[in-house]
């Protein structure tokens, strides 16, 4: 009887080890806390500038990307995840400066070809902006559209 009751706790133990973790807090939305201020601006062959008006309570590391067709025109591919292989040109950066004190900031952001994957020239039309600002693992801010390149 002894017996039969350690195995029966035994089985009991195994099983609660290996049902599954229970699945972590989901994490705050990301904020929706920038918008562009006027038009991407091309000042060279590989560089543009986009002027952003933005707010983040929390974040180290911005990352802008301007990604776009070979017309120029909206292509709704650039939209949806891993759409680096359907753009003609994508320029981003991680490298711009971004300060997050739950207030209010106005700054013109630089893209360019210097980080890997980026491609092709800008031309006049329509790109997909990506800016979203992290703090170590979290997305705090997140936000994209179509803006117009001049």
């Amino acid at each position: 009887m002894n017996h039969k009751l350690k195995t029966a706790a035994g089985l009991a133990a195994l099983a609660v080890a290996a049902a599954p973790a229970t699945a972590p807090a989901a994490t705050t939305k990301p904020a929706k806390t920038a918008k562009a201020i006027g038009k991407v601006h091309r000042t060279s062959k590989s560089t543009a500038t986009l002027k952003v008006r933005y707010s983040c309570k929390a974040g180290t590391t911005l990352w802008i990307s301007l990604k776009q067709s070979k017309s120029g025109k909206k292509d709704a591919r650039l939209k949806k995840e891993g759409s680096s292989k359907y753009a003609h040109t994508w320029l981003q950066s991680h490298r711009n400066p971004i300060k997050c004190d739950g207030k209010k900031h106005t700054h013109t952001f630089t893209v360019d070809k210097v980080e890997p994957g980026s491609k092709g020239r800008l031309k006049a039309g329509r790109a997909w902006l990506q800016f979203c600002v992290t703090n170590v693992n979290d997305l705090t801010v997140s936000v994209a559209g179509w803006v117009k390149v001049a």
